[in-house]
């Protein structure tokens, strides 16, 4: 092959590392294909598309679950860039306060070095060597996924634009009233050793005891009150025991006291509407240290509050259990309540309890003072442009999710004792009275000393979180003001898991209201959830998370990005095996081969590039499409793009991603490319042939633009040889071509036809077991003048496609020993006699009548079987007779061609 062949055509085989090193993420950042400017939109009049990432933490490394978020978010990005929009993809990590805290307490230990060892100063100092290090990790490996954000505008939560705007916003929400520190039950992780808001605990079902416990009534002596508790461990913080008022067992006993079994308190009995007659023995025992409702009504009955469990979740009363883990002290008391004869017996109870999200230890209600955001008054907005439908949900399912959670909404805690992460902008006098401030000096300035304490405490990783669609694009305070949030806000998509739709979602939509006026986006994608084979969740801890840069090693890039979008419905869970990659893998080898294909045909018609070039970019698709094929390839390339493009406006990706796959696959190379082949060989003048290829090359392009979004590497590759264009151009940057309905709508019978004639002779051939190898003769009888016509032009085409001899044939008996068939009023007959062993096939065809016949004769049995019939399921009787069904028709089918062998 000669220099000018190589550089006119493909390699001949598809090297994805090559490909994904050529035109990879540093390839495209230096062209600047993906910056975005607000110039555009405020001063050239184009229309601005935004899509916001959701910050991956600084401690991840990349999982499947990026690579579907982050995949889809590429998609909708590039696709409108294509189409002409000035397109912003903001990208950012967060600094993930908990994680990244124990990630470098991890570290440091190993060296026999704790935090309050080296001091908050020096530990900080730790943990941002460690983001140097170690924190864009996930961003170079999301580069290797190819997507194409304005990295110029990278964003880390604790930037100092963005700590400033999560300053000033506390600030604001504290001087609207709207932030408090108050004293309520908070979650509290033993391990982290800080509070959770209700979004971080994951409720687990589990098994426990119920305990039932006995306890003395001081004035009745040989007389108890039992109570049922799973936590028999609190009982030595018990201050009451209460039973509703309603409740005649009991209605005696309100004020009278009782004896706390171990602890010898005595505690008084109440009456509350709070306490459910029907659990356990009706009566409860209130502890308002350890349980939130308890809390309430230890409030309402102004009862003390003790507490016997620490912040390590240790024992920490004077009874004996001091020091011991609070479910070793449950077990110990268990047996010393035995000892007391005060255990009246104990159950199997199966409950849902709160695990930390992070640490995954059970969480613990903890008395504590913290800093609350009332979340009721910002909620009503936030829940009223859901319902008006100015903010929408793919899939919509979700809204009602949405609307549960904010009908039900609680105060929002936003302390937490760790040490990285924003500190609480809030400093104590020598009174204790609270200064809210930006800054030290301009507390101060506001207590009017400089004997100020600042406050221990960061803020929730979500405080900062939920401000990300106002700070990446530079506001720090209700003043900001700036081109890029003229030009880029609100914001049109965000993309995101349905887990975080109360942690991040809902808080977004909030703040995006009371600080900016408006809502942050447009749109929310909720992405699927990825299982393994066996319908599993991914995780670490089985092993069945495949590592996405293994995947894209093995299999390409692009090969991963397509495969995991098209298993990938909305709004349904995906099943992900690596071996699952070999779909995308195998598409991009048939893109690859197809592509080579055609620039083969190319170099046989062309003597170089410049002649190639100056008839391809004069080209006139519908003048070219002249022939039956070309016609039926051009109605629907355009019918296939109508369908793409309509797919992407209502955010069916999942159909996007399938409609060129069937679209390339079958119309496009199983059924044109061979179609060209033919017509390529038949009579045609080299100008005619050009014309010919030049089409075949034109709807490559097209495809290969519209393939981009989901497989940018191969496209970019392939795209760039179709003309000799410059490494400086990118397909990210061409336009998206558009749908002709004219076009679309062609009527498409003639081609059509021939596909089911020949489809019908392949399908007769392989059912009397005709050897590939074998040329059969066809006779057609056509049903009408138009399409006897079509048939005699056509010929060459069916005889090539169908690999037989087709001829017409004039009004006569049917053929001996001919499988026949009848398409659209058209007769066709396979001449047998000479093709297979008719003895054979008898013998095979009868040995699977008679299997088939004792199949059926079962299914009757069964279904005649009065047990059956009256005891199984609607569905489970509907599959049977279904299959009763099939199995009748296919015995049909294989008499049929008995008799036909039997002629």
């Amino acid at each position: 092959m000669s220099d000018q062949t190589e550089v006119f055509n493909l390699e001949k085989s598809y090297n994805h590392h090559e490909v994904e090193e050529r035109w990879g993420s540093a390839h495209w950042e230096a062209l600047g294909s993906f910056h975005a400017e607000s110039s555009s939109v405020l001063e050239k009049g184009k229309e601005p598309y935004t899509v916001l990432m959701p910050p991956p933490n600084v401690t991840g490394s990349l999982t499947l679950g990026h690579v579907l978020n982050h995949t889809l978010q590429d998609i909708f990005i590039r696709y409108n860039r294509m189409t002409g929009k000035e397109a912003l993809w903001l990208p950012g990590t967060d600094h993930a306060g908990i994680a990244t805290q124990t990630v470098v307490e991890r570290k440091l230990k190993k060296e026999g070095i704790t935090r309050h060892d080296l001091g908050r100063k020096e530990f900080l100092g730790h943990v941002w060597q460690w983001r140097e290090e170690y924190g864009d990790l996930i961003l170079r490996q999301l580069r290797r996924l190819g997507i194409s954000c304005d990295w110029r505008r990278n964003l880390f939560t604790m930037d100092e634009s963005a700590s400033k705007a999560v300053i000033n916003a506390f600030i604001t929400l504290y001087r609207d009233g709207l932030i408090y520190r108050g004293t309520r039950i908070i979650n509290w992780c033993p391990v982290s050793q800080t509070a959770l808001s209700d979004e971080e605990v994951i409720m687990k079902s589990r098994k426990d005891q119920l305990v039932y416990v006995q306890y003395a009534l001081v004035s009745h002596p040989g007389r108890f009150i039992t109570i049922a508790t799973v936590r028999p461990e609190t009982i030595l913080a018990d201050v009451a025991i209460a039973v509703n008022p309603a409740d005649p067992r009991y209605a005696d006993l309100v004020g009278e006291l009782a004896v706390v079994p171990v602890a010898g308190r005595y505690i008084p009995i109440i009456a509350d509407d709070y306490v459910d007659i029907e659990f356990g023995t009706g009566a409860l025992k209130i502890t308002p240290a350890h349980d939130a409702n308890d809390y309430e009504v230890a409030k309402r009955h102004n009862l003390p509050i003790l507490s016997v469990v620490g912040k390590d979740g240790k024992m920490t009363d004077e009874f004996g259990y001091g020091g011991m883990d609070r479910f070793a002290a449950r077990e110990k008391i268990l047996k010393d309540l035995e000892e007391l004869g005060d255990l009246v017996r104990v159950e199997e109870y199966e409950h849902n309890v709160g695990y930390s999200e992070r640490a995954d230890v059970v969480v613990e209600p903890y008395l504590s003072e913290q800093w609350f955001v009332k979340m009721k008054p910002l909620a009503e907005s936030a829940l009223q442009v859901v319902n008006d439908g100015e903010i929408r949900f793919h899939p919509p399912h979700w809204i009602n999710t949405y609307r549960h959670w904010m009908g039900n909404i609680r105060d929002w805690c936003i302390s937490r004792q760790l040490w990285w992460g924003h500190r609480i902008p809030a400093w104590y006098d020598g009174d204790g009275k609270v200064w809210v401030a930006a800054s030290y000096e301009e507390a101060c300035h506001l207590a009017g000393t400089d004997k100020l304490v600042q406050d221990d405490d960061v803020l929730d990783t979500w405080f900062s979180s939920w401000l990300w669609p106002l700070t990446t694009l530079g506001w720090t305070d209700r003043q900001s003001d700036n081109q890029d949030l003229r030009a880029f806000y609100p914001t049109d998509t965000l993309v995101t898991g349905p887990d975080i739709i109360f942690f991040w979602v809902a808080r977004m939509v909030m703040a995006g209201l009371y600080f900016k006026g408006a809502v942050p986006f447009r749109d929310v994608y909720f992405t699927s959830i990825i299982r393994d084979m066996k319908g599993r969740k991914l995780s670490k801890s089985l092993g069945n998370s495949p590592d996405p840069i293994k995947v894209m090693d093995t299999y390409g890039t692009d090969a991963l990005r397509f495969t995991i979008i098209y298993i990938a419905p909305l709004g349904q869970d995906v099943l992900f095996g690596e071996e699952k990659c070999e779909l995308g893998r195998n598409f991009a080898t048939k893109i690859w081969n197809a592509s080579r294909l055609v620039f083969m045909q190319r170099e046989k018609y062309f003597r170089d590039h410049e002649e190639f070039s100056a008839l391809y970019l004069k080209f006139d698709a519908r003048s070219a499409a002249v022939d039956l094929a070309g016609e039926w390839l051009l109605a629907g390339y355009h019918g296939m793009l109508d369908r793409y493009h309509t797919a992407f406006s209502q955010f069916r990706v999942n159909d996007i991603v399938k409609t060129l796959y069937d679209f390339f696959w079958r119309d496009y190379c199983d059924w044109y490319l061979e179609a060209l082949k033919v017509q390529l060989s038949g009579d045609l003048t080299r100008a005619e042939a050009q014309q010919a290829v030049c089409l075949a090359v034109h709807v490559l392009e097209g495809t290969l633009k519209a393939l981009h979004p989901v497989m940018p590497f191969i496209t970019d590759e392939i795209w760039h040889q179709v003309l000799q264009r410059s490494s400086e151009e990118s397909v990210a940057r061409s336009p998206m071509p558009l749908s002709d309905p004219d076009l679309a709508a062609t009527d498409l019978r003639g081609f059509s036809l021939i596909q089911k004639l020949v489809t019908e002779v392949r399908s007769l051939r392989s059912l009397f077991g005709v050897p590939h190898s074998s040329r059969a003769s066809v006779l057609l009888r056509p049903g009408s003048e138009v399409d006897k016509q079509l048939f005699e032009t056509s010929l060459p085409l069916i005889a090539s496609l169908g690999q037989c001899i087709p001829q017409l044939m004039a009004d006569a008996e049917r053929p001996p020993h001919a499988a026949g068939s009848v398409v659209e009023g058209n007769e066709l007959f396979i001449l047998l006699e000479g093709l297979i062993s008719f003895d054979k096939e008898r013998v095979r065809l009868q040995k699977e009548i008679g299997n088939i016949s004792s199949y059926v004769a079962s299914i009757h049995k069964k279904l005649a079987n009065r047990g059956f019939a009256d005891n199984a399921p609607p569905d489970v009787i509907a599959k049977e007779r279904e299959k009763l069904r099939e199995a009748e028709d296919n015995l049909e089918k294989l008499n049929s061609n008995l008799a036909v062998l039997s002629d």
